[in-house]
């Protein structure tokens, strides 16, 4: 059984090598923060990717490429252009598709109306 000076002992030894460790770890978050910093500020143009259609709404977005595409696009040509994820891409593909905006040749590209009717509201 310990005493209470070698208890007392072992508690400065144990805050010692906390406040040490804690020392260390600020010190290599502030640089980790300092080199993130620096990589952002020198990549900045190349993260910084436009959209193909501006400020669209996500939908007009894909309808808009699929529209300009000639032989059509695919979802990970999509993905890649927008820069939505996976599932966006395809609720809005399906949406499109359900709405006969779009159609699917085989080998899953996607191509767009050419005679779009719009039926009128009531009939």
């Amino acid at each position: 059984m310990k005493t209470g000076p070698e208890l007392h002992k072992r508690n400065d030894q144990l805050a010692n090598l906390f406040n040490t460790t804690h020392i260390k770890y600020t010190v290599f978050a502030e640089r980790a923060s300092w080199v993130q910093k620096a990589i952002k500020k020198k990549f900045a143009a190349q993260l910084a990717t436009k959209k193909p259609c501006g400020k669209l709404p996500g939908t007009f977005c894909v309808l808009t490429i699929i529209q300009n595409s000639g032989e059509g696009v695919d979802p990970k040509t999509l993905k890649q252009m927008t820069g939505f994820n996976k599932q966006k891409v395809h609720k809005i593909l399906y949406k499109l598709f359900k709405h006969g905006e779009i159609r699917i040749k085989p080998g899953g590209l996607y191509t767009g109306v050419k005679e779009h009717i719009e039926y009128p509201l009531g009939e």
